[in-house]
């Protein structure tokens, strides 16, 4: 059996973690999300790693959480609790987590890379949002998102849902740098040997200090439990029904238009 998450040491001090499933465009399924976590769980107490460079194989990154898991009502809860889980262990990680982005980045797959601390994208990537289309609410990734965007731009994602290019993510402040499709991974590793030249002790402190300017809250125990039952709730709706099966089904989703007062 292919490891779902494959690890490659790049020097010393960095490591690349890779997502592997690139016949399922990087789907990330329960058994791919608890690999990963276990991995960067690992990493966090290798004293020889100070750097993360999080890939993927093929030409997408991730198209997102595997549908049939995450609309199993026997498999929901998991689903989202371990993508929850492997967002915050990135957040908390002491470990800085450098994405290289290549193709798209759908949904939970999105919500991986804006919890990373430095995202690299090709010219060919997209960020896509698209939770309101589905009837699903974007309880998991909204506090991630908050910290890295201006509020007129937090509307544009997740009230439109379209796609975000390479150039307008990063614009918006979700990737960092865009290179050639070519240059991706040369540029990944630049940018991580250029954080192992810093003082270890003195980045990890950074990092600490900067997640707790700009999200307080959002990794606490407290805001972990309430953004995975604000998923399930969304996910349990009407709405949430309908816009699933009309993706499944590849069909426009029919919207019941709300009543007046």
């Amino acid at each position: 059996m292919t490891d779902l998450i494959q690890t490659e040491p790049d020097s010393n001090s960095i490591c690349s973690v890779i997502l592997n499933r690139p016949d399922r465009r990087n789907a990330l399924s329960i058994e791919m999300l608890k690999q990963l976590n276990a991995t960067l769980c690992q990493l966090e107490t290798a004293p020889e790693c100070r750097v993360v460079v999080l890939r993927a194989t093929g030409n997408v990154f991730s198209a997102g959480l595997e549908l049939q898991e995450a609309v199993d009502p026997d498999r929901t809860a998991e689903s989202a609790r371990c993508l929850a889980e492997c967002m915050r262990t990135i957040q908390l990680s002491s470990l800085v987590v450098v994405a290289a982005v290549q193709g798209g980045a759908h949904a939970g797959g999105a919500a991986l890379v804006a919890s990373c601390d430095i995202v690299i994208a090709d010219t060919n990537a997209e960020l896509v949002f698209p939770a309101a289309r589905r009837g699903l609410l974007p309880s998991l990734i909204l506090d991630v998102i908050r910290s890295r965007v201006r509020d007129g731009d937090l509307r544009d994602l997740f009230l439109t849902g379209l796609p975000a290019n390479a150039a307008t993510a990063q614009r918006m402040g979700l990737i960092q740098r865009v290179v050639a499709p070519g240059e991706l991974l040369a540029e990944a590793g630049r940018v991580a040997r250029a954080v192992t030249e810093g003082a270890p002790e003195t980045i990890r402190q950074t990092k600490a200090m900067i997640r707790g300017i700009n999200s307080p809250h959002s990794t606490s125990d407290t805001a972990f439990a309430n953004s995975i039952a604000g998923h399930l709730e969304g996910q349990n709706s009407d709405e949430a029904r309908e816009g699933i099966a009309s993706f499944l089904e590849k069909r426009d989703p029919f919207w019941k238009e709300q009543s007046g007062p």
